[in-house]
C-alpha cells in the first residue's frame, strides 16, 4: 500500500507497516533522552514497542482468521502508530458470525495476558510492579497491563471499535441489522461526546479518541444505510418504458433517424410487444456508408441479446453490465418487452444514492462470495 512497508504474508495475509512508525521511534527515543535515560532504556523501550505491536498484529489476525472461517478474506493488515487495522472484505451480516469475528481480536489479547501472567508466575514476577520506563524487571508486567487495556479499549460499545460491532451483533439477534446499526452508532456517538468533553478538561488524548469514535460511528451508519438502500432495489424501480426503438420491418434509414434523436449506442428492435434484438449505431452507420438505407433492419439485428427480468436486483444488474458489455438491457417478462435499463440509468442511480465504487464492490462480494 502507498506509504507503507510490506513486512510479510503470514497465513496468506499481507502485513504492512506505515512509514509514520519512524516518527514514533524517533519520538520515543527523544522522550527517553529528555528523561535522562541511557542507551539501555532506549533499547528496552524500542523492544517493548516491537513486542507491543506484535500483540496488536496478533489481535488483527484474530479478526482475520475468524473471518476466514466464514469464507471472508482479508485484503491486508495495516499497522499504524495508533494501532492496527485488518481490512476484511466484508463483515458478516449474520449476527452470530459478526459476534465471533468482532470478539476474536480482544480474545487474542486476553489469551496473551493470561500467557504473560503464567510466565510471570514461573519467573516469580507476579506482583505486577509497573515502572515509568521499561526495564527487565517490569517488562512483562507492563506488557500484561497494556494487553488488558487493549481488551477494555476495544470493547468500548462504539464503532469503529470491536465493542461497537459486538453491540450491533447482539442487537441484531432481536432487530433488523440496519436498525441495530443506527442504535449502536447513536450510542457510540453519545460516548464519543463524553470522551470529547472529558478530554477538554482532563486529557487531550481522550479528545482525539472521542473525535475518532464519533466519525467512525457515523461512517458505519452511513455505509450500512447505503447497503440497505440498494439491497431490495430491483429493475422494476429503474425501468424505462420510453427508449430508442424501431420495428423489425423498418428500414436502416428509419433506424438512422431514431439514432440521431437518442444518445444510446444501441437501438431496440421489436415486433409488436416482443423483443427481436438490438441494432448498434456502428452497424447503422456502416449500412448507410454502403448505400443501404432501404435495407430492412431485420437483416442487421443482433439477436444474441442479454435480457433481464423485472425482479433482478440492482447489484446483479451492476455485475451484469461489467461482464456482458451491452449498453441497453431489455427487461422481458413472460416473453413480452416491458422496457429497458441502460448503463446511464445505472450510473445515474449510483450518483443519486451516493454510492461509491468500494461500496458496490463490497456489496457484490457479500452477495457472490460463498459462506461456509
Amino acid at each position: 500500500m502507498k506509504w507503507s512497508l510490506y513486512i510479510g504474508k503470514p497465513a496468506g495475509i499481507k502485513v504492512f507497516i506505515h512509514w509514520t512508525f519512524i516518527l514514533l521511534v524517533i519520538w520515543l527515543s527523544w522522550m527517553h533522552l529528555q528523561q535522562g535515560h541511557g542507551l539501555f532504556e532506549i533499547i528496552m523501550g524500542l523492544i517493548f514497542l516491537t513486542v507491543l505491536f506484535a500483540c496488536v498484529t496478533l489481535h488483527e489476525f484474530g479478526h482475520a482468521l475468524a473471518a476466514r472461517r466464514y469464507g471472508i478474506g482479508t485484503r491486508d493488515i495495516n499497522l499504524l502508530p495508533i494501532g492496527g487495522v485488518a481490512r476484511l472484505e466484508r463483515m458478516p451480516e449474520d449476527p452470530k458470525q459478526e459476534l465471533v469475528v468482532a470478539i476474536a481480536g480482544p480474545a487474542v489479547n486476553v489469551a496473551i495476558a493470561i500467557g504473560l501472567y503464567l510466565l510471570m508466575l514461573v519467573l516469580g514476577q507476579a506482583d505486577l510492579e509497573l515502572g515509568h520506563h521499561i526495564t527487565g524487571s517490569n517488562f512483562l508486567a507492563d506488557l500484561l497491563v497494556i494487553n488488558i487495556i487493549l481488551v477494555l479499549f476495544n470493547l468500548i460499545p462504539a464503532f469503529p471499535m470491536d465493542g461497537g460491532r459486538v453491540f450491533r451483533a447482539l442487537l441484531a439477534f432481536k432487530i433488523k441489522r440496519d436498525r441495530a446499526t443506527r442504535i449502536a452508532a447513536s450510542v457510540g456517538q453519545l460516548l464519543a461526546i463524553g470522551f470529547v468533553l472529558f478530554g477538554l478538561f482532563y486529557n487531550p488524548f481522550l479528545l482525539f479518541i472521542g473525535i475518532f469514535i464519533f466519525l467512525g460511528a457515523g461512517a458505519e451508519a452511513r455505509q450500512v444505510s447505503m447497503t440497505e438502500s440498494i439491497k431490495h432495489l430491483t429493475a422494476k424501480d429503474i425501468i424505462k418504458d420510453s427508449y430508442p426503438r424501431v420495428s423489425v420491418d423498418d428500414s436502416v434509414g428509419k433506424a438512422a433517424s431514431v439514432m440521431l434523436q437518442n444518445p444510446s449506442s444501441e437501438i431496440v428492435v421489436t415486433s409488436g410487444d416482443r423483443l427481436e434484438g438490438l441494432l448498434s449505431h456502428t452497424s447503422i452507420i456502416n449500412a448507410l456508408q454502403d448505400g443501404k438505407s432501404a435495407l430492412p433492419v431485420a437483416e442487421m439485428i443482433r439477436k444474441n441479446v442479454q435480457t433481464v427480468s423485472p425482479d433482478i436486483t440492482f447489484m446483479e444488474l451492476i455485475s451484469l453490465t461489467q461482464s456482458e458489455g451491452q449498453t441497453i438491457y431489455p427487461v422481458v417478462e413472460h416473453g413480452k418487452l416491458r422496457g429497458v435499463i441502460t448503463e446511464r440509468d445505472l450510473n445515474d442511480m449510483i450518483r443519486e444514492r451516493g454510492l461509491l465504487p468500494n461500496h458496490i464492490d463490497e456489496y457484490q462480494k457479500k452477495q457472490l462470495k460463498p459462506v461456509s
